[in-house]
């Protein structure tokens, strides 16, 4: 039986998708020489963190809770699998051909910037992003979450195994990790980018939605608190452990707050958003990129900046459509032609 959707799973998921796009649209003014933050679209930090840190916080904590929401009572290897491949991959894989041919023909050579051809696997796989930093690839669209996100896939099984049959001993073992992370990891990849960095948040969503949390003010005072004092603060110390509170915290006031918006018109916007979230994720970078490259952002007024935002957010919407379903008309034929074999 399918399960009934969780408004406030969308709603959050909403909110971060956008709080993404948002993030890479402002980046453009935070790289230009000089920068220039002020001609930012609503801000870019939340609660002293970036909100690209927050924006992508939200999604792990969702992404944990929306899994265990499914797969709480039972959790078939095979199926499993399966679906999480046929949900990344197809999708991914035809976003990157069509803006790979793009960029070839507009650009006149190949992305990647001379990347050794064997590094094109990390692409194939989805690991571009994750791995941009540290090696050479051919990382043109999505992000380092994706790459993440896969990862948790793959050992979602065995946390929600440990979740439900040995909580305690879970949670110590993530909490050792992450606590060595923070305080004493010295190698060459940035610590917010490993997943057991992000377990906390992940953990919080599945145990968030095992427990059917009903929320009690206090809770909800309490993560009020804590975003009002690290805004009014601005704390120095590892921002990666600021943006696994500040998530957690962001995450129970929107969950409290989704039951107070929750109206017809915000439920049916926040599930298109939420529907198309991943193909948005997916093009927004290149068509940000490609868009504000067209104006002059030196000379650009604030309001212009937000005119600009928002046809750039219409763009991305109609390109998401257009992702969204080529590529549920080739799985269509896809499984026509499977079934006739």
């Amino acid at each position: 039986m399918k399960k009934e959707r969780l408004f406030y799973l969308d709603f959050v998921r909403a909110i971060a998708t956008i709080s993404i796009v948002i993030t890479h649209f402002n980046a453009r003014y935070l790289y230009l020489n000089p920068p220039m933050p002020q001609k930012a679209v609503i801000t870019t930090t939340v609660a002293n963190i970036y909100i690209g840190g927050w924006g992508v916080s939200l999604f792990f904590i969702i992404s944990g809770a929306a899994l265990m929401y499914v797969y709480q009572e039972k959790c078939e290897l095979k199926t499993f699998y399966k679906k999480r491949f046929l949900n990344i991959y197809p999708m991914f894989w035809i976003a990157y051909i069509a803006a790979f041919a793009y960029m070839f023909y507009v650009n006149k050579v190949a992305p990647g910037g001379g990347a050794p051809k064997i590094n094109l696997i990390f692409s194939i796989l989805g690991f571009d992003g994750l791995l941009a930093e540290n090696i050479p690839t051919f990382y043109i669209l999505g992000e380092w979450f994706l790459g993440a996100i896969i990862l948790m896939y793959l050992l979602f099984p065995i946390i929600r195994k440990g979740i439900l049959e040995k909580p305690t001993v879970t949670w110590g073992i993530i909490l050792a990790i992450y606590a060595w992370l923070i305080l004493g990891y010295h190698y060459n990849f940035n610590v917010d980018k490993i997943i057991f960095t992000r377990m906390p948040e992940i953990l919080f969503g599945m145990q968030f939605v095992k427990q059917n949390r009903k929320f009690d003010i206090k809770e909800v005072v309490v993560a009020t608190i804590i975003l009002i004092l690290n805004t009014i603060c601005k704390p120095t110390w590892s921002s990666a452990l600021q943006t696994s509170y500040v998530g957690i915290a962001s995450f129970i006031v929107l969950v409290y707050l989704s039951y107070f918006l929750k109206n017809k018109l915000v439920v049916v916007l926040c599930g298109i958003v939420s529907k198309y979230s991943y193909a948005i994720f997916l093009v927004h970078h290149i068509i940000i990129a490609h868009m504000m490259a067209t104006f002059d952002l030196n000379n650009i007024t604030h309001l212009q900046s937000y005119e600009l935002f928002i046809s750039v957010f219409i763009v991305i919407c109609i390109f998401a459509k257009i992702l969204y379903e080529v590529h549920a008309n080739i799985m269509q034929v896809v499984a026509k032609v499977i079934q006739k074999d």
